[in-house]
């Protein structure tokens, strides 16, 4: 083999070499684009995941009390704008003897209030007001005229004995005609009124 011919091959490998380095540097570079690619997606997905799990723990609560017929009575925390439903489920929903009909299960759920889903036989005997949806307010006052005997002990000074005094009043002598008049109810007297008054409305 002539010198003529060593140079051609010496050439031809440096060539080779310089390609196979080529090819190889060409697929390194597309490896790393593809893991930037695919570690930019990831950040991104987690970017979005925290950013909705963000969201979920920033949405307004409120807080309902949840007690009567419900298997589970106590303080739920509901987001803002569930239905009293919701709030129901959460107390482990009604029990066998509650009456479905009583409470507006579509209606708003509002924070600070209380559900209490009566039984068939507390309505039957008066236990507590005939059911009307539209008697429930925002303004966090206790009407004397419908509230339950649970409704009533919210009240500053009532117990058990004076909320049932109360109950038994309207029955006997008929809805209060002002808030005043709760002070003809045996053991409430001016002291108690004054307690109260800023509370209840009829």
């Amino acid at each position: 083999m002539n010198n003529k011919n060593k140079n051609y091959i010496k050439v031809l490998l440096v060539v080779m070499v310089f390609v196979a380095a080529g090819v190889i540097f060409s697929c390194s570079i597309r490896q790393k684009t593809k893991d930037a690619d695919e570690s930019a997606v990831v950040i991104e997905d987690q970017q979005e995941s925290e950013s909705e799990t963000a969201e979920e723990t920033t949405a307004e609560l409120i807080c309902v009390h949840v007690c009567g017929s419900v298997n589970t009575p106590g303080v739920y925390y509901l987001v803002k704008g569930a239905r009293i439903h919701e709030a129901v489920e959460l107390a482990g929903g009604m029990t066998e003897d509650a009456d479905l009909q009583y409470v507006n299960l579509a209606e708003e759920a509002a924070d600070g209030e209380q559900i209490y889903i009566p039984s068939l036989k507390e309505v039957e005997e008066g236990a507590v007001p005939a059911a009307d949806s539209g008697s429930r307010s925002d303004d966090g006052l206790v009407n004397i005229n419908t509230a339950n005997l649970d409704e009533l002990k919210t009240l500053p000074g009532i117990g058990d004995i004076k909320a049932e005094a109360i109950i038994s009043y309207r029955e006997n002598t008929g809805e209060f005609a002002s808030i005043e008049e709760i002070m003809n109810v045996a053991g409430i007297k001016e002291s108690s009124y004054e307690k109260i008054k800023e509370h209840i409305k009829v």
